[in-house]
């Protein structure tokens, strides 16, 4: 441990960070510091690692006779923590199923956590960097446990946690062959119709049941209680809104920077009526719900799709991620990402049909808000819809200064079109 400890502190901040030209951009100041590490054997280990700002990160490690790395997929870590049964140490390993498999290949898609399938049989997903959650339980296994006891299939089959006083370090759950996120599979749907290959009954019927499954989704998480909002609680959304409206304000720059400086004013205000919400409902909810956390399998006469991911926005303050919220939140999220497959597809399709993709965006919507009401609708509470509206793309612009800048079209594009350029006065 003390060798380790030594090689972490001497490796560079890129230690912490996951290669792959399409994940975010993370990187950590130093020094490093080894907090603690799991041994899986063979100079395997799973790492927590603070750096120099008082950051963790979850970290796979490889030590060898080249030294200390980062693990790939292939390293076989992944692998050794889907045949681990137990803990030690002071981590925690909830298992339900264990298997010993080889190969590893990683999954190349934009995301902040990592995720590796082994054996084609598993997918291992690495929470990379740790929210601050003032050693209260990581949200994700409360809810993980909700689902599973009210029966909720529409999501991968659980083999293991691993947790440390509280932290959620890894889930390992069962791969899905063939299964695509939705910023894939919806984005091919969109060119599909835009090109004239689907109907748009056709393209958009996955909202639709993207929105019977939210619903059910909230209905099993509605299982571990509900309330209603009190005055403080709705103050408190609102002035935690306020503060992400702020700091996206802070830490957005060049054109992006002044178009919303420009709407800054009507986006506090429409912030500041999430104070008006008292009696809201509210309960657990995923907390990070868009369209790329659906996982489609199966076959074109019969889709399947499964929910992943729920360790919560990795912009929210961690009073969020640990308490319930209104299901709004959701819904808006799914809303705001279904708006935001039609912007990728236009930005990057050469010589689509704009037309025609927002006439997807616009159905799409509509079919999704209409199959939750019908599920869950006695849940929503949708004065909170347009303002979470606002509120996500404020984050959007966080996500895309910090992790990922190519991003930053999507939200100003989308700010623009929910608040659409003041007409001069005469």
């Amino acid at each position: 441990m003390s060798s380790l400890a030594a090689l972490v502190a001497a490796a560079p901040g890129s230690l912490v960070a996951p290669e792959g030209d399409r994940r975010a951009e993370l990187s950590a100041p130093t020094p490093l510091a080894l907090e603690a590490a799991l041994d899986l054997g063979a100079g395997r280990h799973v790492a927590v690692v603070r750096d120099a700002a008082g950051d963790r990160w979850t970290v796979p490690l490889v030590l060898d006779g080249d030294g200390l790395h980062r693990a790939r997929p292939g390293d076989g870590v992944a692998a050794a923590l889907v045949a681990r049964a137990d803990g030690d140490d002071g981590f925690a390993l909830r298992s339900w199923h264990l298997e010993h498999l080889t190969g590893e290949r990683g999954v190349g898609v934009d995301q902040t956590n990592e995720s590796v399938v082994v054996g084609e049989r598993a997918v291992v997903k690495w929470v990379v960097r740790l929210p601050d959650l003032a050693g209260t339980e990581h949200p994700a296994v409360r809810r993980l446990a909700l689902l599973a006891d009210a029966g909720f299939g529409a999501v991968p089959p659980t083999w293991s946690l691993l947790t440390r006083s509280g932290d959620l370090l890894s889930v390992v759950d069962e791969y899905l062959p063939g299964a695509q996120d939705g910023w894939d599979w919806a984005v091919d749907d969109v060119r599909a119709f835009a090109a004239g290959d689907l109907t748009l009954a056709a393209a958009s019927a996955p909202a639709g049941e993207l929105g019977r499954l939210t619903g059910e989704l909230h209905l099993a998480l509605a299982t571990g209680g509900v309330t209603r909002a009190t005055a403080e609680d709705a103050r408190g959304w609102a002035l935690l809104a306020f503060a992400d409206l702020m700091e996206a304000l802070r830490v957005v720059t060049g054109a992006p920077a002044e178009r919303l400086a420009a709407r800054a004013d009507r986006i506090g205000t429409e912030l500041a009526s999430m104070s008006d919400a008292k009696g809201s409902p509210q309960l657990d909810v995923h907390g990070d719900l868009h369209v790329g956390q659906w996982l489609r399998h199966g076959t074109p006469r019969a889709w399947r799709y499964a929910v992943t991911d729920f360790d919560g926005s990795p912009v929210a303050a961690s009073l969020e991620r640990a308490s319930q919220q209104p299901a709004a939140r959701d819904v808006a999220s799914m809303l705001a990402s279904l708006d935001h497959v039609g912007r990728i597809v236009v930005h990057r399709t050469e010589d689509v049909d704009a037309t025609a993709v927002r006439r997807w965006v616009t159905a799409a919507e509509t079919t999704f808000l209409a199959a939750y009401r019908e599920r869950a609708g006695h849940l929503l509470d949708e004065r909170l819809l347009l303002p979470l509206r606002l509120l996500q793309e404020c984050r959007e612009h966080v996500y895309a200064a910090r992790h990922l800048p190519l991003w930053s079209y999507v939200p100003d594009d989308a700010l623009a079109d929910l608040l659409p350029d003041e007409p001069p006065e005469d």
